[in-house]
């Protein structure tokens, strides 16, 4: 675990923040895919480990600079 810590250090990273990015990436994964069209905002927060769709709708607004709610997760990757 230390390693880890080491790593994440060195990159400029806390574990918290890059536990963050791997999580909103999923979630931008998940949100341009069609097989994944008809899932809410909560089960796309729930699958990538976020506590609250506030929460997620937040960070992923801040991390891609468009809301997930727009329904527009292609703009986000673009």
């Amino acid at each position: 675990m230390r390693r880890l810590y080491l790593l994440l250090s060195d990159a400029g990273l806390s574990l918290e923040q890059w536990l963050i990015t791997e999580r909103l990436a999923k979630a931008r994964r998940i949100l341009a895919s069609a097989r994944y069209d008809r899932l809410t905002v909560a089960a796309v927060a729930a699958r990538c480990g976020f506590s609250s769709p506030s929460h997620f709708s937040r960070r992923f607004r801040a991390a891609y600079g468009c809301p997930r709610a727009n329904g527009d997760a292609t703009a986000a990757t673009a």
